[in-house]
């Protein structure tokens, strides 16, 4: 997981460095500000707890009026909600992902169409539990060392220009990804979304607050 994290780094900075004699310029350079917080706001209520989510991304035009590109690599760490009821109570996961998208924007209004692929390497660890009246309850511990999921990303955008190099961006989302491995449900898949209860196939929808910054 350490190297896969630093491959992603890595990535970045190679894409930043080469953005400017590909595509024309300008291009932008954001973080997500919003996903992870309420884990941390409302860690008993909202579906996963005390998670820290990374979510860089870099934007640059193309060639074609009103057509970018777009890039993003992501890191999350972090636990489901505890849940009382089931055999596996509560997990913890670890993981890495990485999205492309091709953009549109309309002519008139700043608003963004966006679609492209995703990837994601995760690995899960916590705790069975089977309740036992006459002996006492069972427990054993499990670790998932990695499940890959990939699949595919469309978003809904809009760009709030704060000024003349920052802008905020509220985004709308749904991802669509079919994982490895059958034996674990993770609550959680970073970089999907919420998850629970979807065995092979999976689908999740969500909001997400970006700040970009305009490098030239």
């Amino acid at each position: 997981m350490k190297t896969l994290f630093s491959s992603l780094i890595l990535s970045l900075f190679w894409i930043n460095a080469n953005a400017q004699k590909i595509y024309s310029t300008p291009f932008y350079v954001g973080l997500d500000v919003l996903k992870g917080l309420p884990s941390y706001v409302f860690p008993e209520k909202y579906f996963i707890r005390k998670t820290a989510i990374i979510e860089p991304y870099i934007r640059f035009n193309r060639q074609k009026p009103r057509r970018s590109i777009l890039f993003s690599a992501g890191f999350a760490n972090g636990s489901s909600k505890v849940d009382t009821s089931l055999q596996i109570r509560s997990h913890q996961f670890q993981g890495v992902y990485f999205k492309m998208a091709f953009e549109a924007t309309n002519q008139r209004i700043p608003l963004s169409v966006g679609v492209g692929p995703m990837l994601s390497i995760a690995g899960f660890k916590g705790k069975y539990q089977f309740k036992g009246p006459t002996f006492g309850d069972y427990t054993n511990n499990f670790h998932i060392k990695e499940i890959m999921a990939f699949g595919a990303e469309g978003y809904l955008a809009y760009d709030l220009s704060l000024n003349k190099k920052l802008s905020l961006r509220f985004l709308i989302r749904n991802t669509l990804a079919i994982r490895s491995g059958d034996t674990f449900y993770p609550d959680f898949f970073p970089g999907i979304g919420y998850t629970k209860d979807m065995p092979k196939y999976m689908v999740s929808g969500g909001f997400s607050t970006q700040l970009y910054f305009r490098c030239k």
